[in-house]
């Protein structure tokens, strides 16, 4: 046990979505001793981006000694550690994040896709704990995919992360910004079903109150509502399922902020991909087991390099 007088040592995790950044220190033992949740700018005039999560770093840290910074963006995120994503994530897109903040605290920092951090957090204190292969699926802004083997991401000959979130579909969804026209991503996201939501409700696409109050006419049995979360649930298949039939993992763990209404949609989901038969695998399919910090969680347990 520590000298109470002495402040903790604290691995800082970032995970920088395109909607909302939080920010956690861990302790040790692994234990979330505080954390922070703001709104993810799309711009900067006062700042830079690396002030920007300096800032915040410095608040959840309080006084505590930092020993290393792990960031999750949404990707693109090159092999040398620059944010290649302009449709998502413009103010940090090519800004030298790693760098700055490793001269800025003295301590290693790391950078990854949010994908990867949220599979390492499942797979550490989630819903797939030990798991010898588990493919993760963020669906939130976008989507992210990441398929950890005995606890390492698959990467690409180039070293990138492979984007399982702009594979084709089966329907027509008009151009994604990845160049695609029937993208996985435009039918399948939280965004996708948060406008769908917003459309049945009359209210504005950017209302994320819409997609609460769907949930909650389904679960009082509203036919409509229900039929939204049935179509969802369809459409997550539809790209799941050609990812089940390439990766074959042991555990597949759904994440983001969609997966929150995980019960509304499951039939459709678990009919769909039956439906596949022996053409896909699979041992598991579950919802998270943590929270909205969970993709910083598992930023804080990055790779870094040595200092």
């Amino acid at each position: 046990m520590s000298d109470p007088a002495t402040p903790e040592t604290v691995r800082i995790g970032v995970d920088l979505g395109g909607t909302g950044t939080r920010f956690v220190a861990v302790a040790a033992n692994g234990d979330v001793l505080s954390q922070l949740a703001v709104p993810t700018p799309e711009g900067f005039t006062d700042e830079s981006p690396s002030s920007f999560l300096y800032r915040r770093i410095r608040t959840v840290a309080g006084e505590r000694t930092i020993s290393s910074i792990g960031i999750g963006a949404s990707g693109p995120v090159d092999p040398e550690g620059i944010i290649r994503n302009p449709d998502t994530l413009p103010a940090f897109t090519n800004a030298p994040l790693v760098p700055d903040l490793a001269e800025a605290f003295g301590v290693p920092v790391a950078i990854d896709n949010d994908a990867v951090c949220g599979a390492i957090a499942e797979q550490r204190v989630g819903a797939a704990q030990g798991s010898p292969s588990l493919l993760h699926i963020t669906l939130g802004t976008g989507i992210g995919s990441c398929l950890l083997l005995d606890g390492k991401p698959l990467r690409g000959a180039d070293g990138m992360h492979p984007e399982g979130g702009h594979i084709a579909v089966g329907r027509e969804t008009g151009p994604c910004y990845c160049g695609r026209r029937a993208c996985w991503e435009q039918v399948a996201s939280r965004q996708t079903l948060q406008k769908t939501a917003a459309t049945l409700l009359a209210l504005k696409p950017t209302d994320r109150t819409a997609l609460t109050e769907l949930a909650s006419r389904a679960e009082a049995g509203d036919e409509r509502a229900l039929a939204v979360f049935e179509d969802y649930g369809t459409a997550v298949a539809d790209g799941l399922g050609t990812l089940l039939a390439v990766y074959r993992p042991h555990s597949v763990v759904l994440g983001g902020s969609a997966a929150e209404h995980y019960e509304l949609f499951a039939a459709s989901l678990e009919q769909s991909l039956k439906a596949l038969g022996v053409w896909i695998h699979f041992g598991e399919l579950s919802k998270t087991a943590i929270d909205d910090f969970g993709g910083a969680i598992g930023a804080a347990y990055l790779e870094t390099p040595t200092a």
